[in-house]
C-alpha cells in the first residue's frame, strides 16, 4: 500500500482512454536484469505498487509466468482497490491442493471456479483466454459490469477465433470490445493467443490500467488527501473532516489566486497565505506537548498554528492543488526531525521550507523568504536528507533573485549598503550568494564612514545567506 508517511513521521516528530496492452509473449524488450521489469513495464509498474495494487511477493521476478494463485491475489486485491471495500472470508475450501486465503475469496466472490470440484491447481500458468474471463468477473463483482457494456464497442476480428474456447469466448469479446485486451500482429494477421500464457508484469500493468480507467481514489486521512490532489481519478470523500479540509484548502486558493499566475506567483501567494495565517506551535514544541492537531494540515488551515510536519503537508496540498509539482521531504534541521517541500518551477526544482520561512516567535504580519526555491547546496548547510526526488540545483526562481536582492561578491553588496544609506533607506535585505567570512566586523566599519547621517542601524541574519537591514537617520 502507499507509505503512510505522516503515521510514520508523527512517530518521529516530536517538533484510459481506452486501455491497450499487448499481452503476447512477444511483447516487451528484455530487461537488464532477470528479475527486473522490462523497459516498457517499469513506471506503471512503479505507479502500480505505489497505488496499492500488488501483493506483497509479486514485486520481484517480474517476467515469470503468471500462476493462477498470483492472479488471484491480484485479482482480489485489485477489488479492495476498486470497491474499498474488504472481501468476505471464504466460508469452506472446496480445493484438497490448496488452502490460499486469497484462492478463497476470489471462489467466494465468483471470481474463479476450480479445475475440477476438488483442485484449483494453484501453480498452473494463467493463459490468455483464462485470464480474460477472470478479469471480466473481477470487474462485474467491482460493479463494472454496466460501463463495460456501454464501453463496449466492435471486438476486433482474431485470425484465431477459432481457437477461443466457448467459456470464455463472451469475455474475450467484452474486454477486447472495450479496448482492455488487445491481440498481437503477426505475418499480417491479428491474433489473440488464446493459450499462450502471461507474466508477472504484463498482468501488473494490465490491472494498473484497469485501475487508471475505472479507479477511483479513497480519501480517509491527510495521507489520502495529499494524494488525492495529485490524482487524476475521481475522488470519493470517506471522512467529513477530511472533505472540509478538501473545500477550505480550495477557498483559500480561490482568495488568493487569480487567473493568469504563473507557477512562481501561485508558489508565492501560497507561501505568503501561510506565514500570514500560521504560528509555529513553539511553546507546546519546547515542553513536549504538541497535540495531534499540530501535525496536520487542519491545524494549519482551521486553528491557524502548527509545527514543520502540519506546515509542510499544507504547502504541499495547496501548492498541488494550484498544479504546481510538490513532495514532502523528511530529514533533519538543527539536529532534529524537519520536513518541508522540494517543489517544480518552471521546469526545474527548488527546495522550499515554509516553516523556517516563518518566525519563531510569531510575528503578525511579517514574512521571510530565506528558504524560497534555494539549491540543495544552500539547503545543506542547515538541513540533512537522504532522498530519491530530483536534485535542486537552479536558481532562476529564488525569491531574491527574482526581486534583484541576491548579491554574488564582498564588493557588491557593501556598494548596495551605500547606494542605500544615501538614498537613507528605511530599511534592506540582500542575500548574500557568497560565502561570507567576515560578515558584521566589516559592516561596522562601513557604517562608522557614515556617522555623519547615519544615527543607528540594526540587522538580523539567518544560515541561508540572508541580511535584513534598518536604519534610522539623523535630523
Amino acid at each position: 500500500m502507499r507509505t503512510k508517511w505522516f503515521k510514520l513521521a508523527l512517530s518521529l516528530f516530536i517538533c484510459l482512454s481506452a486501455i491497450q496492452l499487448n499481452l503476447s509473449p512477444r511483447h516487451a524488450a528484455a530487461a537488464t536484469a532477470p528479475g527486473s521489469p522490462s523497459e516498457w513495464a517499469k513506471q506503471e509498474i512503479a505507479d502500480a505498487i505505489s497505488s496499492g495494487l500488488i501483493p506483497y511477493g509479486l514485486t520481484n521476478s517480474y517476467r515469470l509466468a503468471l500462476t493462477r494463485q498470483e492472479f488471484c491475489e491480484m485479482a482480489v486485491q485489485l477489488y479492495e482497490v476498486l470497491t474499498d471495500t474488504k472481501p468476505p472470508a471464504p466460508k469452506s475450501n472446496p480445493f484438497r491442493d490448496t488452502a490460499n486465503y486469497r484462492i478463497g475469496q476470489a471462489y467466494e466472490l465468483g471470481i474463479v471456479k476450480g479445475t475440477s470440484q476438488t483442485t484449483f491447481s494453484p501453480r498452473a500458468n494463467v493463459t490468455r483466454e483464462q485470464l480474460a474471463l477472470m478479469l471480466q468477473n473481477t470487474l462485474a463483482k467491482a460493479g463494472f459490469q454496466k460501463r463495460l457494456q456501454d464501453g463496449k464497442g466492435t471486438p476486433p476480428k482474431f485470425a484465431d477465433d477459432k481457437l477461443l474456447a466457448a467459456w470464455s469466448r463472451e469475455a474475450v469479446g467484452i474486454l477486447s470490445g472495450n479496448g482492455i485486451l488487445k491481440g498481437s500482429l503477426t505475418a499480417g494477421k491479428l491474433r489473440f493467443e488464446p493459450r499462450a500464457t502471461t507474466t508477472r508484469e504484463q498482468a501488473i500493468v494490465l490491472v494498473y490500467r484497469i485501475y487508471e480507467r475505472f479507479g477511483t481514489y479513497f480519501v480517509h486521512d491527510e495521507e489520502d488527501l495529499l494524494e488525492a490532489a495529485k490524482q487524476k481519478l475521481p475522488v470519493v470523500f470517506k471522512n467529513k473532516q477530511m472533505e472540509a479540509i478538501n473545500a477550505k484548502a480550495r477557498a483559500v486558493l480561490a482568495e488568493i489566486l487569480t487567473p493568469g499566475m504563473t507557477e512562481y506567483e501561485r508558489e508565492l501567494a501560497i507561501h505568503d497565505y501561510i506565514l500570514l495565517n500560521t504560528a509555529y506551535d513553539y511553546d507546546n514544541f519546547v515542553s513536549g506537548t504538541v497535540p495531534p492537531e499540530s501535525y496536520t494540515v487542519y491545524g494549519v488551515l482551521f486553528g491557524g498554528i502548527a509545527v514543520c510536519q502540519g506546515y509542510a503537508g499544507t504547502a504541499d496540498l495547496l501548492l498541488s492543488m494550484a498544479g504546481i509539482e510538490s513532495s514532502i521531504v523528511v530529514g533533519t534541521a538543527n539536529g532534529g526531525t524537519h520536513a518541508w517541500n522540494k517543489v517544480k518551477i518552471g521546469g526545474e526544482y527548488y527546495n522550499l521550507d515554509v516553516t523556517w520561512d516563518d518566525p519563531v516567535p510569531d510575528v503578525e504580519g511579517r514574512r521571510t523568504y530565506g528558504y524560497f526555491n534555494v539549491t540543495d547546496e544552500e539547503l545543506r548547510r542547515d538541513h540533512a536528507w537522504s532522498d530519491k526526488l530530483p536534485a535542486a540545483t537552479a536558481k532562476t526562481f529564488n525569491y531574491y533573485r527574482m526581486n534583484g536582492l541576491a548579491v554574488s561578491s564582498e564588493a557588491e553588496f557593501e556598494a548596495r549598503i551605500r547606494t542605500a544609506i544615501e538614498a537613507r533607506a528605511a530599511a534592506l535585505t540582500l542575500k548574500r550568494t557568497y560565502v561570507d567570512e567576515k560578515g558584521p566586523l566589516v559592516w561596522e566599519t562601513l557604517f562608522k564612514s557614515y556617522a555623519d547621517i547615519l544615527a543607528s542601524y540594526s540587522y538580523t541574519m539567518d544560515k541561508s545567506g540572508v541580511v535584513s537591514f534598518k536604519f534610522k537617520y539623523r535630523s
